[in-house]
């Protein structure tokens, strides 16, 4: 079982906008990947009243992040996301179905035909 928080240092990289979010992802810190993923569920939430002027461009780089070398464990959490924030269609994803791993599959192909389900 695996332990993540976030800080104010995290809330504030979704702050400063897609860059900022943008540098943490593909960088090589696993842990403020984790960190971040979970800071962007409450500002992806509409519960909490935060409406990011980038958000379609994070959906994107969600997508992105799913294909490109990261940990299962931490794609897993990125499938999360899309399925709970967005909506299909999620182009990168359908794209690149070749580079997702077999057991992210399932959560893949759900994310990508959520709107005919």
């Amino acid at each position: 079982m695996r332990s993540v928080f976030y800080s104010n240092k995290h809330s504030e990289i979704v702050k400063k906008g897609i860059e900022a979010i943008t540098d943490v992802l593909n960088g090589d810190n696993i842990s403020e990947k984790e960190s971040l993923l979970l800071c962007l569920d409450k500002f992806l939430d509409p519960y909490f009243g935060y409406e990011l002027p980038y958000q379609s461009e994070i959906i994107m780089l969600l997508q992105h992040f799913i294909v490109n070398d990261n940990p299962v464990e931490i794609k897993q959490d990125a499938i999360d996301l899309l399925t709970s924030y967005a909506w299909p269609p999620f182009s990168i994803l359908e794209k690149n179905l070749d580079k997702i791993e077999v057991e992210l599959l399932p959560m893949v192909n759900y994310a990508i035909n959520m709107d005919i389900m």
